[in-house]
């Protein structure tokens, strides 16, 4: 049956409509996975940041350990950096390994477009 609200206008199938539907799916799913991976840039460069920050509170707490006198507090500093690098390049590492998988994904989902949509962009 032939699909039109104003019933002017060209009419659509229902096959159409179905069609449309699963375009518009595909659409919202490949833009999700660019969002995610606009985030994932964002988290990037937030723990790059960090983690030059935490580098150079490391590199301090080294040196402050390494002083003639250093007390107890200065090697907790020392563990309290170690371990913050630590964990900022685990989730570097996280973000990356998910960057990745974006990557791919997206590479798949554009590799392999619908029947339909093989046909209109003139691919067998």
């Amino acid at each position: 049956m032939p699909v039109n609200a104003s019933k002017h206008g060209p009419q659509i199938t229902d096959e159409e409509a179905a069609e449309l539907g699963r375009a518009r799916e595909r659409m919202l799913a490949r833009h999700k996975l660019i969002e995610g991976m606009i985030r994932n840039n964002e988290m990037q460069l937030k723990n790059e940041s960090a983690r030059g920050g935490a580098e150079i509170e490391l590199e301090c707490a080294r040196r402050d350990v390494a002083q003639t006198g250093a007390g107890a507090a200065a090697q907790a500093e020392l563990e309290r950096a170690t371990a913050r690098l630590q964990a900022l390049q685990e989730d570097h590492q996280r973000l990356v390994s998910e960057r990745e998988w974006l990557n791919a994904a997206l590479l798949e989902f554009e590799s392999g477009p619908s029947a339909n949509e093989h046909q209109r962009s003139g691919h067998a």
